[in-house]
């Protein structure tokens, strides 16, 4: 029981999406809740961005479960904005928000959480808190420190900062990072006509094609039970289709490396090509989907690429890059843009939560709860896969049911056991993950998804077919009577996945007669 009266009341902190598909369903159950947003809008990192900031997945990827986004593939920020707000104000989430208004603090007294905001006020009487705070934030954008930083007398933002770009027209750029965010500018600055635009970077890594071999779109490949079943590592509790495949002696590698082999052909990496595999690449969290255009102004010499860090300033106008192997080159810049990411802040979390950080992050039960405290859950802040507005609406239903329940559904020992599991699967199979391990599921978002659906009795075939289940991208449209609270709940277990299984095995031979044909005519 998480509290002895019941569920009344719910604080959730953070307005972005997270927090708008927590309240959407809190208010569907019949449960007050207040949302405490620091900002004057809904729509968290969609309300303000770098210049010509979108979506990398189709719109059909990014959308809540119960309301598609309307309108062209990878839309721009403010249409992805009108969207969530038009959302919120459907299911009545903009009637209650508290606007600028950041939380500093949390204290519970045994029964009830009190929430402190930067001003000092106290709101109190929560039975229960949502973190909706995200992972990217702008406040805590990083920068890395650089030495002689004070001589530079250009522009020195972070991306997130970058909001006009027409300030790189004949201008010396230079983009520090390899992500979405740093290929977005790059390909802007170049754009907006500047002088020159320079890329550099600690390491590459492995973008993923809109559509593989300009035919296929990628969700084929990954996004569906086959693309599941063949990821590397398989899931921490593999299914039977991940079982079938690890008896496949060689069958992983084998199509993981003719996997890398047509990314790398079809975006002409070249030298460019990463170290890492690309199954470790994208599980460890750097994947990438960039513009279509972006590889070929590389392939062109319209964006220079660099591979170093800024190690020093020598003047005004001057970067030193280190390189690998030691040596430094000098690099003139006008301005210079980071594409660096975000870090976390957990400072206004209550100790005992705190004291559960570790150095790759926060162990929680199904990225969501620790039940040493069972009433803080966190909603999109924990977890991210490519699909993060549909995962935080699930996360959002899962909260939910549990509060409705008066309870969790596991044993403090299950939920234990199972961080155990995930801690021990993650650390084993993402060493460069770094302090973003814990929360990365990637790709696995199908099987984290069954997770979350089999705690709450639902069923986790979404589809109308056995060929469909295994063949036809999971998307967020599938899950919309999961979020919508029309679904039927399971009262016994689903019968087995046979029909699927079969289908699956089919396709297995399929692809390793391709796998061999392809590498016996590279011989």
């Amino acid at each position: 029981m998480l509290c002895p009266e019941g569920v009344r009341k719910v604080g959730i902190i953070g307005g972005g999406v997270a927090g708008v598909a927590t309240a959407r369903v809190l208010i569907a159950e019949g449960i007050d809740c207040v949302i405490f947003e620091k900002t004057s809008k809904l729509g968290g990192v969609w309300t303000s961005n770098y210049d010509g900031f979108g979506i990398q997945v189709p719109a059909s990827l990014y959308a809540f479960p119960d309301e598609p986004l309307d309108g062209d593939d990878y839309a721009k920020g403010e249409v992805v904005e009108g969207y969530v707000v038009r959302y919120a104000k459907k299911h009545g989430v903009t009637d209650v928000v508290e606007y600028e208004t950041t939380i500093v603090a949390m204290a519970h007294d045994g029964k009830t959480w009190t929430l402190t905001t930067s001003t000092g006020a106290k709101r109190g009487g929560f039975d229960a808190v949502v973190v909706a705070t995200g992972v990217y934030s702008t406040p805590n954008a990083f920068m890395p420190a650089v030495p002689g930083r004070d001589k530079f007398q250009g522009s020195w933002v972070h991306s997130v900062d970058f909001t006009e770009a027409r300030i790189c027209s004949g201008k010396r750029v230079v983009v520090v990072g390899y992500g979405k965010s740093a290929m977005d500018c790059a390909q802007v600055a170049h754009h907006v006509g500047a002088a020159s635009t320079s890329l550099v970077f600690r390491d590459t890594h492995w973008p993923v094609p809109r559509k593989i071999l300009g035919l296929v779109p990628f969700e084929y490949a990954t996004f569906n039970r086959v693309g599941a079943g063949v990821l590397s590592p398989p899931y921490a509790s593999p299914g039977p289709i991940e079982s079938t495949v690890a008896k496949i002696p060689g069958f992983l590698s084998a199509y993981w490396k003719l996997v890398s082999f047509a990314f790398s052909k079809q975006f002409g990496l070249g030298p460019l090509e990463p170290k890492l595999p690309l199954a470790n690449d994208i599980w460890c969290g750097q994947g990438v989907l960039p513009d279509e255009e972006f590889f070929t102004l590389i392939n062109n010499g319209a964006i220079d690429t660099i591979r170093g860090i800024i190690s020093d300033i020598k003047d005004a106008t001057t970067l030193c890059i280190t390189k690998p192997d030691g040596t430094t080159t000098e690099l003139k810049a006008d301005i210079v843009v980071f594409g660096t990411g975000f870090t976390q802040d957990f400072s206004f979390l209550p100790a005992n939560l705190i004291s559960k950080k570790q150095d790759d992050g926060l162990w929680l039960f199904r990225n969501i709860v620790h039940p040493d405290v069972p009433t803080c859950f966190f909603v999109g802040s924990q977890a991210t896969t490519f699909m993060n507005i549909c995962t935080s609406s699930l996360q959002a239903r899962w909260v939910a049911t549990a509060l409705k329940q008066n309870g969790l559904p596991a044993t403090d020992e299950v939920m234990r056991a199972d961080i155990a599991e995930k801690m021990a699967w993650k650390r084993s199979t993402m060493p460069e993950a770094g302090a973003n391990r814990a929360r990365m599921l990637q790709l696995h978002q199908v099987h984290y998804h069954d997770e979350l659906l089999k705690d709450m009795g639902v069923p986790i075939r979404r589809k109308a077919s056995a060929l469909a289940e295994v063949f036809d991208p999971y998307r967020p449209d599938d899950y919309g009577s999961v979020i919508a609270g029309t679904v039927a709940r399971e009262t016994k277990d689903q019968p087995s996945f046979l029909k699927e299984l079969a289908l699956f095995n089919a396709a297995c031979a399929c692809v390793v007669a391709i796998v061999i044909a392809i590498f016996a005519m590279k011989d």
